[in-house]
């Protein structure tokens, strides 16, 4: 059975390598160019050996190269690629397309880091690439640029990939490719949670991430997201709920990379079952990942007959292909030749296979503003900010105990007067009036003066973000704590009484952070998604538990959720004794 297998494989390939020649051709390569993504290798090589290059024109020799380099890149032939890309990038310049060149810059530098270069070897053309993008205000292409120079640190460096992921975000927002922001906020999270071990701090990201693709119905980046959010799950010994996040993976309709994803998704389901010591399902799940990895295999098997055939698409091949063939009636010694061919391609394609999988990775990081501001301060600069708001409302106390209390005294006497007073003088009663209207007054100045010194300071003419920056940054001063306040999308004001709320809001959750919760990490995400705005207060504190929160005096939590309740929004909590605190506060706007 074996051998006939074999020999089926062997016609296969021969019957592939003598039909390819009858595919027709079109000499326009505009037209090729323009059909490129509908044709498969083979049939892009046999169009491309077809031209002839000496009648092109250097611009039209770029394109052709280029195309080239394209077609061995998709086929995960990356070391060919480059060759081509690099004479395409040198008659670009030469054509004074500097885009088309930079860009085809970016494309070699990302081959030779998905091969065994090293970053110092091509850095300068990631360097390159910046010096132009800037010059030309190429927003979109330096964003690129600064992604795939955060690719190359993930490993080496995961906190300057972050850097430069948070760069990228930064510059794309001038683009608003919220799709791309969102991929972003997921790669972040990624490495946040595999590179730095810190998966609170990856989970915000991967939530951020998580609402865009929920509200946008992207499948294949929702599925993506979800493996991430089980992955720090189960880095939190919570296996439990990380299995919910599979199975949601599991539910969805994904075409992108399908069997790639069912491999991934299958093999991390068993695992996480072998945890929770469900056996059955381990089984289960584990034979569901052989069915595709068998898949991958068979694709993969194609894959380098299709190579074979490229190989041999020339004429003197032919001849030598046909003579293969012949020889086959005679004896086993081409069927060995090719099966020995057949297994060399195969291994090969297994190496780009586990290098492919980190670029589809890496291709999930996506663009939106973050602004990271880490700075620091002691513990006692937040019982300063408390002592300072409670000498504020002590001054208010005698202000109106003192002025605005003697003015009520005041008027209430004259109207006494008013009343009692039967028999006076019509410019008495006048002037009796008039003093009472000045008080009036008087004290309705100082109630308006009360109310501006109130608002005054907390968000006056700057705005929501600026005044909760302004309040981290007088909390992280000097070491102790560290406060990272991330906004995005708060481009324009919100209604001056609902900014003040919400700063109160965060004031109060801060508080509780530094004297409840003794925390010394606390991250603030504010984010405006269209209509609705997400507030995430997340601490590495204490904890507490959830449902002893009306036994937690001082706190003032039961009062942030009437508040956000009578703006018609939504408040959660998760927490554990130990574990910190995370609060999720999504108000309509």
């Amino acid at each position: 059975m074996k051998i006939n297998r074999v020999k089926i494989v062997a016609l296969a390939v021969v019957f592939f390598c003598t039909t390819a020649f009858s595919l027709a051709l079109n000499p326009n390569l505009e037209k090729f160019k323009n059909s490129f993504e509908k044709l498969d290798f083979n049939t892009r090589i046999t169009i491309l050996k077809k031209v002839t290059l000496n009648t092109l024109s250097d611009s039209d020799k770029a394109t052709y190269y280029q195309l080239y380099g394209q077609t061995f890149y998709l086929e995960n032939k990356g070391d060919q690629a480059i060759a081509y890309f690099m004479k395409a990038m040198e008659l670009y310049k030469k054509e004074t397309n500097y885009t088309k060149a930079t860009e085809l810059g970016l494309t070699i530098a990302e081959i030779k880091r998905l091969s065994d270069y090293k970053y110092e070897d091509f850095h300068y053309l990631l360097d390159d690439a910046v010096v132009y993008a800037k010059k030309t205000n190429n927003t979109k292409l330096l964003c690129s640029i600064y992604k795939e120079i955060a690719s190359n640190f993930i490993k080496t460096n995961p906190k300057k990939a972050i850097a430069y992921f948070i760069l990228a975000k930064e510059e794309s927002q001038k683009e608003k490719d919220s799709l791309f922001a969102a991929r972003l906020d997921s790669n972040i999270g990624l490495v946040y949670n595999e590179f730095l071990h810190q998966p609170k701090t990856a989970r915000i990201y991967c939530t951020a991430a998580l609402h865009y693709f929920q509200k946008k119905k992207l499948s294949y980046y929702l599925a993506s997201t979800y493996i991430n959010m089980a992955g720090i799950l189960r880095d939190e010994k919570k296996p439990d709920s990380a299995m919910m996040y599979y199975q949601k993976a599991e539910l969805l309709d994904v075409k992108e990379y399908q069997t790639n994803f069912k491999i991934a998704l299958y093999t991390q389901m068993s695992e996480t079952y072998k945890e929770l010591k469900d056996y059955k399902k381990a089984y289960e799940y584990s034979e569901k990942q052989k069915v595709y990895q068998n898949i991958n295999n068979e694709q993969e098997i194609v894959k380098a007959i299709r190579d074979i055939d490229a190989k041999y698409q020339t004429k003197e091949n032919k001849l030598q292909i046909t003579s293969l063939k012949n020889t086959m009636d005679k004896g086993g010694k081409v069927i060995i030749f090719l099966l020995i061919t057949i297994v060399l391609f195969f291994l090969s394609y297994q190496n780009m296979r586990r290098k492919k999988k980190i670029a589809e990775q890496e291709k999930l990081i996506q663009t939106q503003k973050i602004e990271n501001i880490l700075q620091e301060q002691e513990l006692h600069e937040i019982d300063k900010l408390i002592e300072g708001q409670e000498k504020e409302r002590i001054l208010i106390a005698n202000e109106l105990h003192d002025n605005l209390g003697s003015l009520l005294a005041t008027l209430k006497l004259n109207f006494q007067n008013l009343k009692l007073r039967k028999t006076t003088s019509l410019e008495a009663d006048e002037q009796l009036f008039t003093t009472t209207d000045a008080l009036l007054e008087e004290a309705y100045q100082k109630v308006r003066t009360l109310a501006h010194k109130q608002n005054a300071g907390v968000i006056g003419n700057q705005g929501l973000v600026p005044a909760v920056q302004n309040m981290a940054s007088k909390i992280a001063l000097s070491g102790k704590i560290t406060v990272q306040v991330i906004p995005f999308g708060l481009d324009e004001r919100l209604e001056n009484t609902l900014e003040l709320t919400i700063f109160r809001m965060i004031q109060e959750l801060l508080t509780n952070a530094v004297k409840h919760a003794h925390a010394t990490e606390i991250i603030i995400n504010l984010t405006q998604h269209e209509d609705t705005l997400n507030i995430i207060v997340e601490d590495n504190g204490n904890g507490f538990d959830v449902d002893q929160i009306d036994k937690k005096d001082g706190m003032g939590l039961p009062n942030i959720e009437k508040k956000v309740t009578q703006l018609q929004g939504t408040f959660s909590i998760d927490s554990s004794i130990g574990r910190g605190t995370t609060l999720i506060i999504d108000l309509p706007l």
